[in-house]
């Protein structure tokens, strides 16, 4: 559930977060019904976003192949479009009443409308595409781990509309000046994502080679500017929050009209409960974008090695230490190299033994979790009931015959398995 909910909110905040940015920027000061531009900005959107789910749609049918041939035009589009959105943002700064009204407002909507479909475009495919990890292999179609993955998914879409809401209505009572050049910054941290997604993309393709610096800086930037435009988006965005807020502490002057002064106080509560919304909510985005990406990207430790015999060129272990259906590991000295195998009582009372280690990913080892026995590099979980067959990402199997109240590995095999562990 934690994982599905933090791959949405890192991939979708972003568009989200623009869409309720350009509705404070080129929207009138006091909105009255549903302007038309407003209709545009969210047609295009949704535009963008249909097509990501089409798009995706054809790429887990196998339909769309190469992915390149579409994500590099669509990328390359983003990176004009943003850069004509940021042009767009800056004059904004210096004449905000230009996004809503006068010569500039048809073109600005229309540059944020292609810029708007274009990133919803380029986020969904990647969050649709997790709807095929909600049933793990070797799972049952319904099952409560499933059901946890499948609300997740739907509260991350959920969070990151509503703290896109209470951005905007934040925003409304923020300084307009403060609240633009805030607009401005995210705008240059979208033209920063999609062109280092691009540059990733053109290097990956052969079509650009990166060298030195240049590389070293794509490769930082694809690895980090997920979380670190996020937290810096969350970070920019407040300012102009907390400035409202301090405003809204001021003494209210008295007034001739008692009424007028009470309709200003409950406009100040109003805004403070809007902006502490807001800061809970972006509390929330930097604890999911560090706390909780740490917790699913945490590397689990395996369980330290079993006390066993060595007897008769066997590597003898005692039935009644590994006989309550848990994973046991044990390590053997092959001339200075350390080997593992594991074992397991599968269903049936029949045992599973093979080295820590498989065919594709190598001596990563394995590891219990919840009942499940899972690779460590891969986080693939295997059936226990497949344990000591060949195939997949299963443990490698390796002899062993059960005598009495021992099962027995021989070290012959074990020492001949070295070299997968060197």
């Amino acid at each position: 559930m934690l994982a599905r909910f933090v791959s949405v909110v890192g991939g979708m905040t972003l568009p989200f977060l623009l869409y309720a940015a350009l509705a404070v920027v080129l929207g009138p000061p006091r909105p009255e019904g549903w302007p038309r531009a407003s209709r545009w900005r969210l047609g295009a959107s949704v535009a963008g976003l249909t097509a990501g789910v089409v798009f995706a749609a054809l790429r887990a049918a196998a339909v769309i192949i190469s992915r390149t041939e579409v994500n590099i035009p669509t990328l390359a589009a983003c990176v004009l479009a943003d850069l004509a959105l940021l042009v767009v943002l800056v004059v904004l700064v210096a004449r905000p009443s230009w996004g809503w009204q006068g010569r500039l407002a048809p073109l600005a909507n229309a540059v944020a409308c292609i810029a708007l479909a274009l990133a919803f475009f380029r986020a969904v495919p990647e969050m649709i595409l997790q709807l095929t990890a909600f049933i793990e292999p070797g799972e049952a179609t319904f099952t409560s781990d499933m059901l946890l993955r499948v609300l997740g998914f739907l509260c991350a879409w959920a969070a990151v509309a509503v703290l896109a809401f209470m951005y905007y209505r934040t925003c409304r009572r923020s300084p307009v000046r403060l609240t633009r050049a805030g607009v401005v910054v995210l705008g240059l941290l979208v033209v920063l994502t999609h062109l280092t997604a691009l540059a990733a993309l053109l290097h990956g393709s052969h079509i650009v080679l990166l060298h030195g610096q240049a590389f070293r800086a794509t490769v930082w930037l694809t690895n980090n500017t997920a979380g670190i435009v996020l937290l810096a988006a969350a970070g920019v965005l407040l300012i102009p929050m907390a400035v409202a807020f301090a405003a809204t502490l001021r003494r209210v002057p008295e007034q001739p009209n008692p009424a007028r002064r009470r309709h200003e106080i409950a406009e100040r509560r109003r805004s403070r409960r809007w902006v502490l919304a807001s800061a809970l909510g972006f509390g929330a985005l930097v604890a999911t974008r560090t706390v909780a990406v740490a917790k699913v990207n945490e590397v689990p430790t395996l369980s330290p090695p079993e006390p066993y015999e060595i007897r008769d060129g066997n590597a003898v272990v005692a039935l009644a230490d590994i006989s309550d259906g848990h994973l046991h590991r044990f390590a053997y000295d092959a001339s200075g190299t350390e080997v593992r195998f594991i074992t397991i009582l599968k269903n049936g009372g029949a045992y599973g033994v093979g080295l820590d280690a498989c065919e594709n990913c190598g001596p990563a080892g394995y590891y219990e979790k919840n009942g499940k026995i899972i690779c460590k590099r891969c986080d693939v979980a295997i059936n226990p009931a497949t344990i000591g067959f060949k195939g997949g990402c299963n443990p490698i199997p390796i002899d062993f015959t059960v005598d009495g109240g021992s099962l027995m590995v021989p070290t012959s095999a074990l020492d001949d398995s070295a070299k997968i562990f060197a």
